[in-house]
């Protein structure tokens, strides 16, 4: 069996070098994860479940759901790695389902975090395994190519597919094919300290931006210097990475100098940081020696802890050649290919269930999380409505196996021209031209 690893936290990316190995299979064995998974109690157990469910969902702050008109009855089984409050909607979210499919026991393991994807795919392929896993796009790349996910194409309509944001569903196509449905992305976008900016005037464009932060260091920018937090440039000087074949073609359209020499005029200017310590800048951030952070939603907490009302989230600028355009990750839920029948209709029942609307306002309300429904409530965090609205621009973190080689080369780039003073046109050929030669193009 070839082995499955897993992704960094959800802040994203500390190391282009750990990160890249989330990406790849290994032929090395893995040694059996520390401890046994913990086996929570059945969502569905008669005892609890009644306990639970007593009064009227609606006073319990639940959403009600109208039930379906071809009732299932069985037993499935869901893994996960949900804690606190993913952990919480989870919960609310099951809860839910019961009320709609009160004939399906719905079983939960909770794997840790680290050894989720290796414990599924293993389990999968021994012929065992769960009916469905909620999981991070991270991991497609090697469940696709261990055969341990069931493509969905056939089972989703047109009109399902259209009710989730298209950058999210598109995070679990490969080569062409669905394998998953979306619960909830990530992207990043611009925080702002109201004290020192107002969000509401955030500057149009890049150029207006860069020279607001030069008027004073307590209007700087902190950038964390890798290819995930800084993709978001490259469409807005009009160039991209791979053309549909795979081949890297940052070097062949736009303007991907233009933007490396605006990171490396940002760096040089005083209170502002494009680096490549993230806990360096988001400290400063919350200390308040800056006004703006480009991040994701995972530092949410964490930053409202530290700023509290103060804390705002603005649109990126746009380039000379269009809106920025950060790559969207999503999570969401796959399918045990083994499983068919009345057992694959009810885990695709409860994989529908969990990425619908009503689910998705649960994971914004009790799990902080941006839900991949388009019709999902908000509610009122200004915060998660902030990235909400920039997804509208999202594009989606690229599917290509050939970007297994353009984490490295392509942070590599970034870290050249900022730190390293090398000459913005000559790293972007030579970037482009070592992605394709390590990907055989």
């Amino acid at each position: 069996m070839q082995r499955i690893l897993t992704r960094m936290p959800r802040w994203a990316l500390v190391s282009l070098t750990v990160f890249l190995a989330f990406l790849l299979l290994a032929g090395c064995d893995r040694s059996s994860p520390s401890g046994e998974p913990v086996v929570e109690q059945s969502m569905q157990n008669a005892a609890a479940s009644d306990a639970q469910s007593s009064g009227d969902p609606a006073q319990r702050g639940l959403p009600t759901a109208t039930p379906t008109p071809t009732p299932l009855s069985g037993r499935i089984v869901l893994w996960h790695s949900w804690a606190e409050g993913d952990g919480d909607a989870l919960a609310a979210i099951l809860e839910m389902y019961r009320r709609m499919q009160p004939g399906v026991i719905v079983d939960t393991l909770y794997v840790a975090y680290p050894d989720l994807a290796q414990a599924y795919a293993d389990a999968v392929a021994a012929g065992e395994g769960p009916d469905l896993v909620l999981a991070p796009v991270w991991w497609m790349d090697g469940l696709v190519g261990a055969g341990v996910v069931q493509p969905l194409d056939d089972l989703l309509s047109p009109a399902e597919a259209a009710s989730y944001w298209p950058a999210a569903l598109e995070n679990f196509r490969r080569q062409g094919r669905l394998y998953g449905l979306p619960t909830h992305y990530e992207l990043v976008s611009v925080f702002v300290n109201r004290a020192l900016a107002d969000p509401t005037a955030m500057p149009a464009t890049l150029d207006a931006w860069l020279a607001q932060a030069q008027q004073s260091p307590s209007l700087g920018i902190g950038l964390y210097n890798n290819l995930y937090h800084l993709a978001w440039g490259l469409p807005a000087y009009g160039a991209r990475l791979f053309d549909e074949n795979g081949v890297a073609v940052i070097d062949r359209q736009g303007d991907a100098p233009g933007f490396l020499r605006w990171l490396r005029t940002l760096s040089q200017t005083p209170g502002s940081y494009v680096d490549p310590d993230y806990g360096m800048l988001k400290d400063r951030f919350r200390k308040g020696e800056f006004a703006y952070f480009v991040d994701g939603p995972w530092a949410i907490d964490e930053l409202r802890s530290a700023l509290g009302e103060n804390l705002a989230v603005a649109l990126l600028p746009a380039g000379p050649f269009g809106p920025a355009q950060p790559w969207l990750s999503a999570e969401g839920v796959m399918l045990n290919p083994h499983r068919t029948g009345g057992q694959q209709q009810m885990a695709l029942s409860l994989a529908r269930f969990l990425t619908t609307a009503e689910s998705g306002a649960q994971m914004a309300a009790l799990g902080r999380r941006l839900p991949a429904s388009r019709d999902a409530a908000l509610g009122d965090d200004l915060l998660l409505r902030g990235f909400a609205r920039q997804a509208v621009n999202a594009q989606p973190l690229p599917s290509l196996p050939e970007m297994a080689q353009a984490w490295g080369y392509g942070g590599d780039m970034f870290l050249k021209v900022v730190d390293g003073d090398a000459d913005p046109l000559a790293t972007v050929i030579e970037t482009a031209a070592l992605i394709n030669d390590a990907n055989g193009k």
